[in-house]
């Protein structure tokens, strides 16, 4: 499919990563490494000051409900519950954020960003962006350390800039990419932008703010019917795309 874009828009799970990563290792490392944190924290929660990890992660838990901070074990079900049920929370999505990076930092965390998203991200001729559900701290990090034949390898320097629920709202409502359009300079002309997802209710969503979209069918990623396959189009490899 060629397209005359000076934007690529992408979306991570599914997309340009395996929807297994998350649910699989992301997801299972923060409920493994978790509990053993807060139970080290001081409660009823206050504010605390101080730059430790300790100190980080008791201020971006007092983003919940005082009634969820009381004790450790009222939190950690709390959290589990948000993680089964797959919740958008900004309080969740900071503390996971902020516990992966202690897992990229020790190397029990490495990205499996596909090759052919590599290849993308590395020579796309214009500016490349991410909007993902995950806080803009963990997109940030799952970028620094990304798996490649080499080793370990940061594609941050070929972005230009991330995108996340609290910065321009939830990713299948068409006012967000209508913010988006405006943070990048895009609104008079959202037809220069091509955004990316396995999610067609996000597609649509863009469609709505008059970008380019397309479905991106990986393995794994939930089946999609042919009627949006025909009305949305869809891609298994971002090298199917050409660029004018």
């Amino acid at each position: 499919m060629k397209f005359n874009v000076d934007i690529l828009l992408l979306d991570i799970e599914g997309t340009i990563c395996p929807i297994s990563f998350v649910k699989d290792e992301l997801f299972p490392y923060f409920l493994n490494k978790s509990p053993e944190i807060l139970k080290s924290l001081t409660y009823p929660l206050e504010k605390v000051s101080g730059e430790d990890e300790i100190s980080q992660i008791n201020n971006i838990l007092i983003g919940f409900p005082q009634s969820i901070t009381q004790d450790a074990t009222t939190l950690i079900g709390h959290l589990n519950d948000l993680v089964s049920k797959d919740i958008k929370d900004p309080t969740l999505k900071s503390l996971q954020g902020f516990i992966w990076k202690l897992g990229y930092e020790k190397g029990e965390i490495v990205a499996p960003i596909y090759d052919d998203a590599i290849d993308a991200i590395k020579n796309f001729k214009g500016k490349v962006y991410i909007y993902s559900s995950g806080s803009i701290k963990a997109q940030k990090l799952l970028f620094a350390y990304v798996k490649s034949e080499e080793g370990s390898v940061d594609l941050n320097g070929y972005l230009s800039g991330y995108f996340d629920i609290t910065t321009s709202g939830f990713k299948q409502e068409t006012s967000s990419y209508e913010s988006i359009l405006k943070d990048i300079g895009y609104a008079d002309k959202p037809s220069k932008v091509l955004f990316l997802s396995d999610n067609v209710n996000e597609v649509k969503a863009a469609v709505g703010a008059k970008m380019n979209s397309l479905i991106v069918d990986r393995p794994g990623n939930n089946i999609v019917s042919q009627d949006d396959i025909s009305q949305l189009g869809m891609i298994k490899q971002l090298d199917e795309l050409t660029f004018d």
